[in-house]
């Protein structure tokens, strides 16, 4: 273990860092203003995750919303929502029978309504908060850090519902798309990535995740979802809508030709694999001794948060029936960070005060080797493992991908030295710092399929400068893009595809990026050594979480107004 040095702190690879900084109007701006443009006549209405909303669709003050609080297993109405400082207040009413068909609509699915109940089922908002939200009296008093999660109704024309995971709220005051503005008011981040769906540029996620500091410079392989060629060429868009420095290395497109009757997908180093049928697990224990197989057999935003408070590696234990003289499988997740973590790092970069920026500065010197070591130690990466005659044998341990957009993963895995009928894979991280929200396994061998990599045919900043050239190679070249609002629009040709062929696309990016901070004060020197110690970034989110609950009387919750499902 290294010491502290001088302002040296331990070699940590802050790869989320954030001020939490309460701007009261722009907060007020998420809570009040409709996220959405209403236009009705359809009778389904749907629950889905959009991360590409624009501006213009965010219209005004939303009287006729309808807030649905779920709180556990717990649900009241919500109404006369405000905020007083960093805290979001209202008044609790038990739920009403025109609410109660709507408690336990599934993010993804189709919903019919009758025609006389749309006013009712196309403006209700779900709003979910932790344990540690204040609720008595008839009043709910949530603090910023204990919002979970906001789902917003709407009708299922493809293009109108958002749904975002959060933690904690905080503002730089810009608004660029509603995916920004969510961004803006939550969290700093790594690159933005979208791309155009042919209408217009949707947030796809965030590029090179934890890559804070120039030694953890590393690709990253993102599928494209929803992609539109447009005679022939695909459009991407790399965007720092954050305070940091970003330095991108590398963007070509890895353009998959492959059966129509396959699904592929890029592994951590760039291999492709096909994906015929995947197997949905038999179970999935976890500490508690509840079998989560039913949340993690499909994709529907119902995750596995590794939230025992119990526990500071947090794990869950997945069995998959392995078909005779199966010698590979390929383990398929749905997974992102959460914001819980991200709220951490805020609260642990504050102890460095006005020598952030020296210490930031140092850690160009610290080896990569090092600063991998201080993630593994503290549980930062999805660690994963597969139980063979030897033991529990490490197989993969997957970066950072963000929280605002979950992303499709594989992990290929030997299974030679795994006996018997099941293959036993374990997930594990630190508490609360991943979400997974499906788990599967395939089994069918892969398929041959092409890869071919393409360079961007231009490259356009705003100014108009065609800066593809920095991009085409890894090199010590780089686009450097150190202000908000900088963004490169990115166009590629495709190849011809093939017959009775398909084209799944993936952006391969290769870069790091730096935060932009002003703190003030004096260093905490005594707590952030403890940050040396293995594990105790692990040990500081539990006590934070227990912190919070105690704060806000979680022992003492009145529920008398909850209506239970």
């Amino acid at each position: 273990m290294k010491k502290l040095t001088g302002l040296s702190v331990r070699s940590i690879p802050l790869f989320k860092i954030f001020r939490l900084r309460l701007v009261q109007r722009s907060v007020a701006f998420l809570l009040s203003f409709s996220l959405l443009h209403l236009t009705v006549g359809c009778n389904f209405y749907r629950v889905r995750e959009e991360k590409n909303i624009s501006a213009e669709k965010v219209t005004g003050l939303p009287n006729y919303k309808r807030f649905i609080l779920h709180q556990g297993s717990n649900l009241w109405e919500l109404k006369n929502i405000a905020l007083q400082e960093n805290t979001i207040t209202g008044n609790l009413q038990a739920l009403p029978d025109d609410l109660l068909p709507y408690t336990d609509d599934k993010v993804g699915t189709p919903h019919r309504y009758k025609s006389d109940y749309k006013g009712i089922a196309l403006n209700i908002v779900h709003l979910y908060v932790y344990e540690f939200a204040q609720l008595k009296n008839n009043q709910a008093s949530i603090p910023v850090a204990a919002l979970k999660r906001l789902e917003i109704t709407d009708k299922d024309n493809g293009a109108t519902v958002a749904s975002y995971t959060f933690t904690t709220i905080a503002s730089l005051g810009v608004a660029f798309s509603l995916v920004a503005i969510i961004a803006l008011l939550l969290k700093s981040s790594c690159p933005f990535v979208y791309a155009y769906n042919g209408k217009n540029f949707e947030f796809i996620g965030e590029a090179y995740g934890g890559a804070i500091f120039s030694p953890l410079e590393r690709d990253d392989y993102m599928p494209l979802r929803n992609w539109q060629a447009d005679a022939g060429k695909v459009q991407v868009k790399i965007a720092n809508e954050l305070k940091e420095r970003q330095y991108t290395n590398l963007a070509e497109l890895a353009v998959v030709q492959h059966p129509t009757t396959v699904k592929v997908l890029l592994d951590q180093q760039g291999q492709p694999h096909t994906l015929q049928n995947i197997q949905a697990p038999v179970t999935a224990m976890a500490s508690d001794g509840i079998n989560y197989a039913a949340a993690l057999a499909v994709q529907d935003s119902s995750t596995w948060a590794f939230n025992n408070a119990a526990k500071n590696i947090n794990a869950i234990n997945i069995k998959f029936p392995k078909p005779a003289n199966s010698k590979t499988g390929k383990l398929v997740l749905h997974a992102q960070n959460s914001l819980w973590l991200d709220y951490l790092f805020g609260e642990f970069t504050k102890q460095f005060g006005s020598i952030y920026n020296h210490w930031a500065e140092k850690q160009k010197a610290v080896p990569a080797a090092d600063l991998y070591q201080w993630q593994q130690e503290q549980g930062l990466p999805l660690l994963v493992e597969v139980q063979t005659t030897a033991g529990w044998q490490v197989v993969e341990r997957i970066p950072p991908v963000g929280p605002l957009a979950a992303r499709d993963l594989v992990v290929p895995i030997n299974l030679t030295q795994v006996k018997g009928k099941d293959v036993n894979v374990r997930l594990s991280c630190g508490f609360m710092f991943w979400e997974v929200d499906r788990a599967g396994m395939d089994f069918t061998p892969n398929l041959p399929v092409t890869v071919e990599k393409v360079k961007a045919t231009t490259a356009f900043e705003k100014t108009g400068q065609n800066v593809n050239h920095l991009l085409a190679a890894t090199d010590q070249k780089y686009l450097e893009q150190f202000s908000v609002g900088d963004a490169v629009t990115l166009t590629y040709l495709l190849p011809a595809k093939k017959a009775e062929q398909e084209q799944s696309l993936f952006l391969h990016t290769r870069g790091y990026y730096e935060h932009v901070r002003e703190y003030e004060g004096i260093p905490n020197l005594l707590t952030l050594r403890e940050f040396e110690k293995p594990g105790h970034f692990i040990q500081f989110s539990r006590d934070r979480y227990e912190q919070l609950a105690r704060q806000n009387n979680y022992y003492n919750l009145i529920t008398a107004h909850a209506t239970t499902r």
